[in-house]
Formats: structure tokens, sequence, C-alpha cells
């Protein structure tokens, strides 16, 4: 599938960032930057390269789950191959972990983190539950320096640690732990100290957001995408395992409750992405495979559920239409537009072509259209260091019209998935448009 898939356009995104590597990006932290790097390292700039540490970090999270699940819950017998099945078989997972995103190594890392956990609460005191404690806290550094919403993780073992009810917060390993995620974050908060906290900022300006009359919608939405997401028996058996985890097992809902809090809150603003709710899922995966009954219809059913997407994602069997494919709709067509794009700025006589859009730019930028210089505006890639400034005289600009219809007395292509059509964009000459070179 990896092999397979196209990109999208915010895997070439984030591909960009591996060719600029630094401690932080204006929407995420490095890690993904860095996995991307090693990938293309060893495979070259195509879509397997790029998801390649995002497959090995896979098999290493379902291996620290299944440990993690063992030692939480000694006396359940089959938990960790219990707690594996049901990963596997969420559309999260076997589909949404693909593409090389922020969202692979935070879930690689959270889940070391949990089965190192494990470890320390076992070990209690002494020299190895020290060990455990400050494997626990480079793990969630290392997941912070993936995405920002690992730190609701840190809020909620900070808020375990202190009140509880172990006496934790008298050991050394908690504070030992504590201050090996900090040092491993050390990198992304100096980024941030030196481009005015800005990566912080626009994760936490979400809250600030007030529209309590969509509050409804928002719920809506979020519940119905993550039924669908874990599929809607998995998601049963994860809500039931979590509620019942709070008397034997309240460790997990101590680190599931600050996310739960932040998510209840954020729908009275704006909509909450699927793939946020990631940062819950070892949690939820657990807690579902230690508590939920009469996980084989749950395994069935969502192995049929991925089964029946990786065919269509891998065959397109099912004639959908280009709003529906979304595999098609994000990542087909890319080469080909390049191509016409080529053709379109030697008949006008430019070597410039200006996109707002920061996805846009990305996805032709990783298509590499010979003789033409991409130029972005989008005020994300003036984060980046190496990317140099440039004003087009005479350019081709380029903008996403979605479905249409054409915009009379503008240029327009038409980016198609074997003969088909998908989106439309608008192609303008346009003079003295400045940006920055994406490349």
């Amino acid at each position: 599938m990896a092999a397979q898939m196209p990109l999208v356009p915010d895997e070439a995104y984030y591909w960009l960032w591996s060719r600029h590597l630094q401690g932080g990006y204006l929407d995420h932290p490095f890690m993904v930057a860095v996995w991307i790097w090693l990938g293309t390292a060893l495979w070259g700039d195509t879509p397997f390269g790029i998801r390649f540490c995002g497959l090995v970090g896979f098999i290493l999270a379902n291996i620290w789950l299944f440990l993690a699940a063992r030692r939480f819950f000694p006396l359940h017998e089959g938990i960790g191959l219990r707690a594996i099945l049901l990963l596997n078989v969420t559309l999260m997972a076997s589909v949404g972990l693909v593409p090389a995103t922020p969202d692979s190594p935070l879930f690689v890392f959270l889940c070391l983190a949990l089965w190192a956990l494990s470890g320390a609460l076992y070990a209690r005191e002494g020299y190895a539950a020290c060990g455990w404690w400050c494997l626990c806290g480079i793990s969630l550094g290392l997941a912070v320096d993936s995405k920002y919403t690992a730190l609701l993780w840190g809020v909620g073992l900070v808020g375990f640690v202190l009140f509880g009810g172990r006496g934790l917060w008298r050991t050394v390993g908690p504070w030992l732990g504590g201050i090996c995620a900090t040092v491993v974050v050390i990198p992304t908060l100096v980024w941030n100290d030196h481009h005015g906290w800005a990566g912080l900022l626009k994760q936490g300006g979400r809250a600030s957001q007030w529209h309590p009359s969509r509050a409804g919608q928002f719920l809506g939405e979020l519940v119905a995408g993550q039924l669908a997401l874990l599929t809607p028996w998995v998601a049963a058996l994860c809500a039931v395992g979590l509620w019942r985890a709070r008397h034997e097992k309240r460790v997990l809902l101590w680190l599931s409750v600050p996310a739960i809090v932040l998510f209840l809150v954020n729908v009275t603003g704006e909509r909450i992405q699927p793939n946020w709710v990631w940062v819950l899922y070892p949690i939820l995966i657990l807690a579902g495979a230690a508590y939920g009954q009469r996980i084989k219809g749950a395994v069935i059913v969502g192995g049929l559920c991925t089964a029946l997407v990786y065919t269509q994602c891998l065959t397109g069997c099912l004639p959908l239409s280009s709003h529906l494919n979304v595999i098609a709709r994000l990542g087909a067509g890319w080469d080909g537009m390049a191509q016409d794009l080529v053709r379109e700025a030697r008949t006008v006589g430019t070597p410039f072509l200006v996109a707002d859009d920061y996805a846009l730019a990305s996805i032709l930028a990783f298509q590499k259209p010979a003789g033409l210089t991409l130029i972005g505006r989008d005020s994300r890639w003036g984060y980046i260091n190496g990317l140099p400034q440039k004003t087009a005289g005479t350019a081709l600009y380029l903008k996403d019209e979605h479905y249409g219809p054409a915009r009379p007395g503008v240029g327009s292509l038409w980016r198609q998935d074997r003969g088909h059509p998908l989106r439309l964009y608008s192609l303008e000459v346009r003079h003295n448009l400045s940006g920055w070179v994406v490349q």
C-alpha cells in the first residue's frame, strides 16, 4: 500500500521539510522531517522512501503496545494479542498511518512511553523504576517533538503522579523522567523561542475560537468520524473499556482526560479533524482490549472494512466520484498536471509558476517539473531556512477552483485520473509576484 498509493500534498510538504532540516516548523515539530530524510536516504524520493520509517515504526509500536498490555493487565489472558488485533483493524491505523504525517512518529513514541510507564509502575521504586521513568520521559519528549498534542499526555501524567493517590511524587523516578522529557524537547523549544513561539501559538490558538451555535454539529462530526475510523464495534469496545478502567487502571483515564476535555472545548469553536484524536488511540485500544468482551466480531468487521478500503485504493474497482474517492482526489494525476503546466509555461514564455496554496506548491515541487521555478506565497515558507525569496516579472498564477465551473476569461486546467477529471485549476498570467522558491 505504501509503495502503490500516490503521494498526497501534505506528504510532499513534509518531504520539503526533510530537505531543510531544522528544529521545528510552523505547523509541527521536526520529527516527521527527520523520518522522511532517513527513508529517502535509503529509498530515494519515492512514496515508499517517504513512508519507510513510518512502516518500521508501526511494527515497533505494535510490539511496545503488546508488551504494555501484558504488563498493565497480567491476569488478562491473551491481552497483548487482543490489543494488536484491535489496533490493526481500525481504519485509522491500517489506512491512516500509511501516509507520512506527524501522526506516525507520535503514535510510535506514545506506545513506547506507555510500555515504559507500565515498567515504571510495576517496578515501583529503585534503580529499575528510575530507568523506566527516564525512558518514559524520553519517549514523551520525542512524541512532543513529533506533534504538540503529546503535551496532553504530559499534563495527564503529571496529574497522576501528583494526585493519583500512589505517592509517586515522593519518589525520584517521575522527577528524573520529567528532566529527560525537558531535555529531549529542547530543539523544539529553541526553535519556537527563535520564531516568536509561532508553532505553539498556532496550535494553542485553536482553543480561543468561539462558535457555540455550531458546537452540536462539530461534536456530531467528531463522533461520526471516530466511529468510522475506529470502526463502530471497536469504538464501542474502547469506550466501554475506558469507562471501566477508572477503577482498576486509573492511569489510563488520567492520560486521556486532558485530550478529551480539550476536544470538547474545541468543538465550541471549530471542527475537530479526525486525526487529532490519534493521541488517544494507544489508551483506547489498551482499554478496549482489556475490558471489552467478544472482540472476534469487532476484528472480523474491522478487517473486512480495511480489506475493502485497501482494495479500492489499489484497484479503484468501485466507480466513485472524485468527491468521494479521497485517495484519487488527493493523490492522482499530479505528474500529468505538472507536464501540462510545463507546456503552458513554455507557451507563455515564462519559467515561473506561482501558487498561494502551500499544499499545491508542495506536491508540484515533488514532481520536479523540468524548467519550472515554483514560487510559493504562503507565509509558511518564511519559516523554512534556506528557501530563497524571488520576484517573478511574469509568471503563471495557479489557483485551485475545486470542481468548477471555470471562471470566464481565465485559463483553466483539469487534473485527471485515467481520463476522468478530478479537480479544476485556473491559470492566469500575472506580473511582479513575490514569494519563496519552493525547492
